[in-house]
C-alpha cells in the first residue's frame, strides 16, 4: 500500500483559494438578499406629513384641549364627591386649575 502523498504548497494554496472564492460568493449572495430585504422593508417617500409631524400635531391638539379636559375632570370628580357623601371640590379657575371658591 502506498501512502497518499502530502499536498504541495501550490496545491494547498489553490485549495485555500477555492474555499475563499466559495465563501466570497456566498457572502456576495447574502449581501444581495439583505439589500433586497431592506429595500422592501424601507417605506417609500411620500407626499404629506411624516409620522413625527402627525404625532406632534396630536400632542398639540391635546394640549389645546387641556382646560376642557380639566373641567370635565372637575365635573366628574364633583359628581363623585356628592355621590360618595363628601364635600364637593372647588370650581377650577380660568386656567383650569382648581382654586378656592369665590
Amino acid at each position: 500500500m502506498t501512502k497518499p502523498s502530502e499536498p504541495t504548497t501550490a496545491e494547498w494554496r489553490a485549495h485555500v483559494d477555492e474555499q475563499f472564492d466559495a465563501i466570497h460568493e456566498s457572502l456576495r449572495a447574502l449581501h444581495q438578499r439583505q439589500t433586497l430585504i431592506l429595500e422592501l422593508l424601507t417605506p417609500e417617500e411620500r407626499e404629506g406629513p411624516s409620522l413625527d409631524d402627525l404625532l406632534a400635531r396630536i400632542v398639540t391638539l391635546i394640549a389645546e384641549q387641556r382646560p376642557v379636559l380639566r373641567r370635565i375632570d372637575h365635573t366628574t370628580g364633583a359628581s363623585l364627591d356628592l355621590l360618595e357623601g363628601r364635600t364637593p371640590r372647588s370650581h377650577p379657575d380660568s386656567s383650569g386649575e382648581e382654586g378656592a371658591e369665590e
